[in-house]
């Protein structure tokens, strides 16, 4: 009985979904860009084939219309993929899309390819993996035979506003990119007068008012392509970018933000009764705080469903706690609602987990956030932050560990301005490995203790209650094997976790059946190599050399690594220490040997100073870290005729060892098993807070 109904109902909403894709007439208020069919692409500046002709996008604000037209020629055989498909999106709950022209040039002949019934549509729900579904509709065309030297014309309008937004207008244009333009432009007709930003360029607006109506446009011509260079922060903008908006400050924005994440509801005896349950078993406002959070994290589960308004505007805390399940806004919501019926400041903060230091340099504008966060200040005045969509969070409620956003709008009638969101914490790892080589053999027990702390004890926590002792065990012997050959484990992996603290300790003892390994440069030599391999896994050597853009770096990020080596025999050790303190991080090792016990020991200690690498400093980073990369190895070797030892360090290159993927990397069991988490973790990037 059931599945008919909902057969039905899936086939009315794609039904829906695609009688509001249309073809019309081009709209009567756009202005008609004119192309160049023979003009000619910079040369070795072409990127999958195609040289784009021209590319217009046009919005008018009162009439909630955006317009847009390509004309792209295939220059080479992979242009013709590029440009034989034809994708626009929109989300059904509030707009409408209209085709108007698909057609193809070829010989100076225009071949219309344009038909409704060759127009498809399909949910695009790109974050599904993430519990995310936005709602949006992808309506797509396949052109066929297309070939080289065509030139391939689309135009299509999207008409609807959200109605969230409140009649407030903000957006932005990129002027270039990575294939050639040789025309581009953008426009925006507005009865109200906007404010515009340039990044990257110093463009300025055409304006000009006829009708009361305002017309801004922004044009170039012969626009070179851009080069995407790798290790760029996410933050950075590299585009020629124009940022519109209709509101005048900040605080308008919040003005926006407070009215639709406040609501008057009185709460349910549900929502009550968990609140008052808190109280109780909590006798200080810390432990209160900690308590809610808790519960939000790991008794409301995450999944976003948020198409039309519902993108911007969380659920009323009754709902949320009702179905147990909700977006990070409908999260952050019900955390600030409990912890303000306690009697405790709290006000839901929207951020950007890309743009983080770059937001506080952009025009206000409610459109640029993808996710929200709560700012607490608890009795003493001190300002903590949370991310209810976390779980398994340790500490306490001052130490609780949140992601480096930097800057975030907090909703609060009292605030003007973005918040500067601070953080001390250094997400440290801790590795301590010892190697008790064989007297008769070429084998050694080892045994590994790595503790994790703040935010990687979180992770880890998250990566152990997901995952099956038994798999997590089969995945580290993986990884041995793989780097040791023969493993036998001497025992189960076990672990500690200290949730006050938030630490938490991996436990592994394994027997490696063979070391050692001839040497390849001298005959009747053997080699032992130790590698900080908690630490190379997380670096890497730059391959571009000349840059354009920063270059980002992992942050925070604490390594320290002790490694002792328990001898089998007295050898000659030379004491060593290498310290690097350059601009953007510093590095120490130090070895010592004791020839009493025949131990030694290696310790190594790496901290980022910043988050990424200036331009202007790039050159030094890189010579630091070819300084690095020759000090990092450690080599043990044995002469098996005079039983004779010694020790040196060795320059290992680290792009040939992350290359090879060996002994340097984390074991590629835990990577399998975090794959997944890291997904969830990091893939909220939708276009509205999720």
């Amino acid at each position: 009985m059931y599945k008919p109904i909902a057969l039905i109902i899936l086939f009315l909403s794609f039904y829906l979904s695609y009688c509001q894709v249309s073809i019309t007439k081009e709209p009567s208020w756009i202005i008609k860009e004119e192309y160049n069919p023979n003009a000619v692409a910079p040369e070795n500046s072409l990127y999958g084939g195609t040289h784009v002709l021209l590319y217009t996008e046009q919005v008018h604000v009162d009439r909630e219309e955006a317009y847009i037209k390509n004309v792209a020629k295939a220059v080479e055989y992979s242009g013709i993929q590029t440009i034989s498909s034809v994708v626009a999106d929109y989300d059904p709950s509030y707009q409408e899309l209209r085709f108007h022209h698909i057609d193809v040039i070829r010989n100076g002949k225009r071949i219309n390819r344009l038909n409704q019934q060759d127009i498809q549509t399909a949910r695009r729900e790109t974050n599904a993996e993430s519990y995310i579904y936005d709602g949006s509709i992808s309506a797509f065309v396949n052109i066929p035979d297309v070939r080289i030297g065509d030139i391939v014309i689309y135009s299509y309008s999207v008409k609807g506003f959200n109605p969230i937004q409140k009649n407030k207008f903000s957006t932005s244009f990129v002027l270039n990119s990575t294939q050639p333009i040789d025309r581009i432009s953008a426009h925006v007709f507005s009865k109200n007068p906007l404010h515009y930003k340039m990044l990257n360029s110093d463009l300025v607006a055409d304006l000009k008012k006829r009708g009361g109506i305002n017309h801004y446009k922004w044009f170039q011509k012969n626009v070179p392509a851009i080069l995407m260079e790798e290790q760029t922060p996410s933050w950075y903008i590299q585009n020629e970018t124009v940022l519109v908006t209709e509101y005048d400050s900040w605080d308008q924005v919040i003005d926006w933000g407070k009215n639709i994440f406040t609501f008057q509801e009185p709460l349910s005896q549900e929502l009550q009764q968990a609140i008052s349950e808190i109280e109780t078993n909590n006798k200080t406002e810390g432990e209160r705080i900690k308590s809610a959070l808790s519960f939000v994290q790991n008794e409301v589960r995450y999944l976003s469903i948020s198409s039309g308004i519902g993108g911007y505007k969380p659920n009323p805390p009754n709902k949320v706690m009702e179905q147990r399940f909700g977006d990070c806004k409908d999260k952050s919501v019900l955390f600030a609602t409990m912890l303000n019926q306690m009697g405790i400041e709290a006000h839901p903060t929207l951020v950007n987990t890309s743009l983080k230091q770059e937001l506080s340099n952009l025009t206000p504008s409610s459109k640029i956030f993808d996710h929200c966060i709560v700012k607490v200040v608890d009795e003493n005045g001190s300002t903590l932050w949370y991310d209810p969509t976390l779980t398994d969070q340790g500490g306490t409620y001052a130490n609780t560990y949140t992601p480096d956003y930097r800057y975030g709008l907090v909703l609060d009638q009292n605030m003007s301005d973005l918040d500067t969101i601070t953080d001390f914490r250094s997400n440290m790892i801790e590795t301590f490995s010892t190697f008790t080589l064989e007297k008769d053999g070429l084998g050694a027990e080892l045994e590994v203790r790595t503790h994790y702390y703040e935010g990687e004890a979180d992770f880890m926590r998250s990566v152990f209650r997901n995952n099956s002792k038994d798999l997590i065990q089969q995945e580290l012997m993986s990884y041995y094997t793989d780097n040791y050959g023969r493993v036998s484990s001497l025992a189960p992996p076990t672990i500690e976790d200290d949730t006050i603290k938030n630490e938490f300790l991996l436990l592994e003892r394994y027997h490696l059946d063979s070391i050692w390994s001839p040497s390849v440069e001298k005959t009747n030599t053997m080699n032992l190599s130790i590698f900080p391999n908690g630490l190379i896994s997380n670096l890497s050597m730059p391959t571009q050399l000349q840059r354009l853009t920063p270059y980002a770096l992992t942050y925070p990020f604490v390594r320290k690594e002790h490694i002792k080596v328990k001898l089998a025999e007295a050898i000659r050790v030379k004491p060593e220490n290498v310290t690097i303190n350059s601009d953007y991080f510093y590095y120490d090792f130090n070895s010592k040997y004791n020839a009493k016990e025949k131990i030694i020991d290696l310790d190594y200690y790496y901290k980022h100073q910043n988050d990424h690498v200036p331009v202007s400093g790039f050159d030094t980073y890189y010579n630091d870290m070819v300084k690095l990369d020759q000090n990092i190895g450690y080599l043990i070797f044995t002469n098996n005729d005079t039983l004779t030892s010694s020790t040196y360090s060795l320059g290992y290159s680290l792009g040939t060892i992350i290359g090879i993927g060996i002994i340097i990397a984390i074991p590629v069991g835990l990577i399998a098993l975090i794959v997944i988490f890291v997904v969830r973790y990091n893939k909220r990037k939708t276009a509205n807070p999720s």
